[in-house]
């Protein structure tokens, strides 16, 4: 896995590509921690380059989301597949994060919603 990174505005979007296995879990749990630590308080995760996700990289995802959410932030997902839809869907997630089919709408209904 690879995790490209860009900030638009006050809004951190979060590529990563590939599988996010236990492994790459840890790699992107550190990165996210840093990112918010710093006060990151939007983020989107662009997963149109993403092929699986482990349940692994699913607690990184929703502790993420947690922390964020517990800053007044918000925590949206863009552009998954099918399959990695699916994983979401199966684990109840998409009840707790919004999902978009479009980055761009994503970030700015991200950058709308946060004040």
């Amino acid at each position: 896995m690879t995790i490209h990174t860009e900030i638009r505005g006050q809004v951190l979007i979060v590529r990563p590509s590939g599988d996010i296995s236990k492994m790459a879990a840890s790699e992107l749990h550190e990165l996210l921690d840093g990112a918010i630590a710093e006060g990151v308080t939007r983020l989107v995760f662009d997963f149109s380059s993403l092929s699986h996700i482990s349940s692994d990289g699913l607690r990184v995802i929703l502790k993420a989301t947690e922390e964020v959410q517990s800053r007044k932030g918000q925590v949206v997902l863009a552009e998954m597949g099918e399959q990695v839809r699916g994983v979401f869907e199966a684990s109840g997630f998409l009840g707790l994060i919004r999902e978009f089919t479009d980055l761009e709408v994503a970030v700015n209904a991200t950058s709308a919603e946060v004040s």
